[in-house]
């Protein structure tokens, strides 16, 4: 079941369109780039994170509810609800696989530019912390995308309920981060399912329009961020698993309470660890000559 999951989902015309566009606007900014560097390479994350998480929420809604309308129209389908549930979950490896090629056409890009020296993570970010940031940002955001899109096809029925989540992710998400995202306090930004570790240069060397500053480095430990995504994503396959009351098992509740206990650990872990603080750089040399 998995496998025709994986099929329907991969051929879903949503889903086509989203991955050629994140895959194409990164080659487009690749080759609109005149500089003989790529800076702002963690901020970059954006783009698979909205071109194929986005629209993976929807694919994977309208797949799991797909499987309802079968039943609902024949009286049957494969196995129970849980295991059509967990059938189109695991189909959601492929937005994760696109979200990994993804980090392997950005390494392409580098190994052709490279990065510019002053990059703010440069010595301030290990690169395990560095690899954390791109897997969480880009690859385990398009698989939470999806298996929100789960959650949302299983205990939502109106009309246009995945478009209805995905202006609720963006909304939830920019307001969420945004209101401390570059305040004393920015490490409270992490609870959000994307948030940003690195903020790239305005065009004239200026940090978000402040001028003699370049770029930022946000407080925070990608490290425990990641394994907080990756610990929502496993709460929203239990969450959908747990619409088939035939599923309710104590075991299954168990399972869902130690899931969320571990998600809270994860992030404060993921806040209260790593930088410690915000950290704005000095503007790029490069940005501000001539």
């Amino acid at each position: 079941m998995v496998a025709i999951e994986a099929k329907r989902f991969a051929k879903h015309p949503v889903f086509i369109i989203g991955v050629l566009v994140a895959f194409g606007l990164t080659f487009y900014l690749h080759l609109a780039n005149t500089k003989d560097y790529t800076d702002a390479v963690l901020a970059m994350t954006i783009i698979p994170a909205f071109f194929i998480g986005l629209p993976s929420l929807v694919v994977a809604a309208r797949l799991t509810r797909s499987t309802e309308v079968a039943v609902e129209a024949v009286g049957t389908a494969p196995g129970g609800e849980a295991r059509r549930t967990l059938a189109v979950a695991g189909a959601c490896v492929v937005p994760l696989t696109a979200g990994l090629l993804w980090i392997g056409e950005i390494f392409a890009i580098l190994a052709l530019n490279g990065t510019h020296a002053n990059e703010l993570w440069f010595g301030t970010m290990n690169d395990l912390q560095v690899w954390c940031i791109l897997l969480a940002l880009a690859p385990v955001a398009c698989l939470g995308g999806a298996l929100l899109g789960v959650l949302v096809g299983r205990w939502l029925r109106f009309p246009g309920a995945p478009a209805v989540a995905v202006v609720a992710v963006v909304v939830l998400d920019l307001a969420g981060q945004g209101i401390v995202q570059y305040g004393e306090n920015n490490e409270y930004r992490l609870w959000v399912p994307w948030a940003m570790f690195h903020s790239g240069t305005m065009d004239d060397g200026d940090y978000q329009g402040i001028p003699d500053h370049g770029q930022g480095v946000m407080a925070g430990n990608p490290g425990w961020y990641l394994l907080y995504l990756l610990a929502l994503c496993a709460l929203a396959v239990g969450a959908a698993v747990w619409h088939d009351r035939a599923a309710r098992t104590q075991r299954l509740r168990l399972a869902l309470w130690g899931l969320l206990a571990l998600t809270v650990v994860f992030l404060l872990l993921a806040m209260f660890t790593g930088v410690e603080h915000l950290m704005i750089s000095e503007p790029l040399p490069s940005a501000n000559a001539g």
